[in-house]
């Protein structure tokens, strides 16, 4: 035991041990000091929760972001058509996620001043070629009117709010063209889709495609959010869905959407990919 003692009393006597000792107990005590620092400048472990911003005025954010210890940075904007002006459309983080304080909060809003697009020529084109050019040039197909020709499914006139509108009319981004189309002079009748499990916006598009107008969109109280909407999806229809079922061209079809899958009738695959048709549409003719 004494010779033991006699050993660590000449180790820690040594300079050179007792200069490395120092260091490591100066470096251990300068890692706890920072941990400590860093562990109060952090707040580590305090967390926020996001507030929902989407939908609120633009001009009234600062206040809701000062309350809340966040910072605001607009990332983009966009021109929504049926939102209003100046409100915010998304952000990120989302709703409801815990972050430290001071985190910043990137937003998306409407913009104030839609931007203006020109007005492609759709005189001439199938139903189907105008669709694809308004969606292009970020329009959309409003109402859908027929009248007796032999170009089924051929646009014979453009429209904006009722009126003929020209070829290279500036107008707002995201309206709504009103196409005027030929029916066939002999009684053609067209067929109606089956909707039902169907999102949103292939609902409005296998409408639109069978010469139908998008009529009535209602959605349950699962819906409470704009992605809410463009997630749900269709579990009814009106008129409902019969096969061999002819409708006149430009009938309204109503559509009923959810988020609760209960909801939504089991259908075959088979019947989901059909749409009936009694008529040769302009679109067949020229593929």
């Amino acid at each position: 035991m004494e010779k033991v003692k006699h050993t660590l009393k000449i180790f820690f006597n040594n300079p050179i041990t007792r200069t490395i000792l120092y260091g490591l107990g100066g470096g251990i005590l300068i890692l706890v000091f920072l941990m400590l620092f860093l562990n109060i400048f952090t707040r580590h472990g305090n967390t926020y929760a996001i507030p929902d911003f989407r939908n609120v005025y633009v001009d009234d954010l600062p206040k809701l972001v000062e309350k809340a210890g966040l910072r605001l940075v607009i990332n983009d904007s966009v021109y929504i058509i049926n939102k209003a002006p100046g409100i915010v459309i998304d952000q990120n983080p989302a709703p409801g996620k815990h972050v430290k304080k001071n985190r910043k909060v990137f937003i998306t809003i409407n913009a104030k001043s839609p931007i203006k697009v020109p007005v492609p020529d759709l005189e001439g084109n199938t139903l189907r070629q105008a669709k694809a050019i308004l969606e292009q040039d970020g329009f959309e197909i409003g109402r859908l009117s027929f009248r007796p020709d032999l170009g089924v499914n051929i646009v014979l006139d453009q429209q904006f709010q009722g009126t003929h509108i020209d070829q290279g009319t500036m107008i707002p981004k995201g309206s709504k063209i009103d196409l005027l189309l030929g029916m066939g002079m002999h009684g053609e009748r067209t067929g109606l889709p089956l909707l039902i499990g169907l999102k949103l916006n292939e609902a409005q598009n296998r409408i639109i495609e069978a010469s139908l107008n998008v009529g009535r969109i209602r959605f349950d109280e699962t819906i409470s959010t704009f992605k809410d909407s463009l997630d749900a999806m269709v579990y009814s229809q009106y008129p409902a869905y019969t096969e061999n079922l002819s409708m006149a061209f430009g009938t309204r079809v109503d559509i009923w959407l959810t988020l609760n899958q209960s909801r939504i009738p089991k259908i075959e695959q088979e019947k989901k990919d059909t749409v009936n048709t009694e008529n040769i549409s302009a679109d067949e003719i020229f593929e």
